[in-house]
């Protein structure tokens, strides 16, 4: 296995078009979560991935997992429960000046009281790379212990750790989250993380390529990325510092999943051994193809990836 990753999948459900949840007659369904999310770009370029989790055993939890599976993502440590629920979220999607706007229904759900002993660390042990998010920490007491206790084991078996932050405001405060993080981060060899998320969750600094410094330096990573919106991504390690611009989108189908297709895409860079730069790149090529495609999965192939990146050229390294 070439990246093993753990966390909560949910239901999907959105009216059609910019309709308000309020007026609409019919929903949209699809999947989607974030470390999900990821192992589907992994595997459509060609890594082979896991993804753990906790379901339940009933149609919903069932075409889940025959999702994933339809992309090549093997499932087998998925725990399938009886009698529980699959978190939902409902999205509405806005144009300016009006935003998206979200609605979960995830309280109870089957990940949230998923433990340790549901985890199969056997099949972590044979990874070459784990990946976690800051969601699943958000979920419950369980999550949190859960989540430490993978990337200890990982870090104890010399498999590199990569973690995003991926702070989510409805599922906890942000002095909650970076109190809680800060443990789990020491744990990480990568670490993603919106420049945003990083400031309002550890004071990081204003400058990004300060900030980036710092965090590093804080958590003790391996490499530290931040993402920077339209900017797109910076990187650094003990001696080096690169960024690299974000792709131009000129109109966006779907932003949700893009910073999970960027993931995905440098951790992809990092396995084949590529230089900061290249792997920022790779990162931000993914997130630009993502974005224009419905849904949260990022439907993308190695071949549309190595046609954008063709008429790009690489930033120098400072």
């Amino acid at each position: 296995m070439d990246v093993i990753t753990l966390g909560e999948s949910m239901l999907r459900l959105s009216p059609p078009g910019h309709e308000r949840l309020s007026q609409s007659v019919t929903l949209e369904m699809k999947f989607g979560g974030t470390e999900s999310n990821v192992a589907v770009a992994l595997s459509r370029i060609g890594f082979q991935t896991s993804w753990l989790s906790r379901l339940p055993d009933n149609p919903l939890g069932q075409r889940l997992v025959a999702e994933l599976r339809s992309h090549g993502v093997d499932t087998s440590g998925v725990r399938m429960v009886a009698g529980e629920r699959l978190g939902t979220y409902f999205i509405e999607f806005g144009l300016p000046p009006r935003p998206n706007r979200v609605v979960y229904d995830r309280a109870n759900s089957a990940m949230s009281r998923m433990t340790v002993d549901d985890v199969a660390f056997d099949l972590i042990g044979k990874a070459r790379w784990l990946h976690l998010s800051g969601i699943t920490p958000a979920l419950s007491e369980a999550c949190r212990e859960l989540t430490l206790a993978a990337a200890a084991f990982a870090r104890s078996k010399n498999i590199p750790v990569s973690f995003d932050v991926n702070y989510r405001a409805l599922l906890w405060s942000p002095q909650q989250a970076g109190q809680t993080l800060e443990a789990i981060l020491r744990q990480c060899d990568v670490i993603f993380s919106a420049h945003r998320d990083a400031q309002n969750l550890f004071g990081a600094d204003a400058n990004a390529e300060q900030a980036v410094r710092d965090l590093r330096s804080r958590f003790g990573c391996r490499q530290m990325v931040l993402t920077i919106g339209e900017e797109g991504a910076i990187a650094c390690t003990a001696d080096t510092i690169a960024q690299q611009s974000a792709f131009n989108v000129s109109n966006p189908v779907d932003r949700i999943g893009a910073g999970d297709a960027f993931d995905a895409g440098y951790i992809a860079a990092q396995l084949r051994g590529w230089s900061l730069d290249a792997s920022l790149r790779f990162g931000n090529a993914m997130s630009a193809l993502k974005m224009t495609i419905p849904g949260d999965l990022a439907l993308v192939s190695l071949s549309e990836i190595e046609q954008m990146l063709a008429g790009s050229k690489l930033a120098s390294v400072r």
